[in-house]
């Protein structure tokens, strides 16, 4: 490569490179989750799940809590037969967003795309 050549192309890369340290920079880090009634499709909550926060909802079986913090939500407390949604853990985890269920509830809690 000749010398203006080699000049051209660590101009775009830099350019590049800036780009996207200012794009991440100034990339809003807000993520919704939201709880779902799976027997009627209705939006029971929607939530920031970077701020910190503890929601109850009365369900088929008792309550069903869910607690959000440190950019994590998991489902806590919860009043049904298996325990399923509870054993889940923390989400995300390893920046997955698989979503919560509580089949007996009837509740799903899922990240908005």
């Amino acid at each position: 490569m000749k010398k203006k050549e080699i000049i051209i192309v660590a101009v775009i890369v830099i350019l590049c490179v800036g780009y996207l340290l200012i794009s991440s920079f100034l990339k809003k880090d807000t993520t919704y989750a939201k709880v779902i009634d799976m027997n009627t499709n209705e939006v029971l909550l929607r939530f920031d799940i970077n701020e910190d926060a503890y929601y109850e909802f009365d369900v088929e079986y008792g309550k069903f809590h869910v607690e959000v913090k440190d950019g994590h939500y998991h489902a806590i407390d919860v009043d049904c037969p298996n325990q399923t949604c509870v054993n889940f853990g923390w989400m995300p985890s390893l920046g997955t967003f698989t979503p919560i269920t509580c089949i007996p509830n009837g509740i799903m809690i899922v990240v908005e795309e």
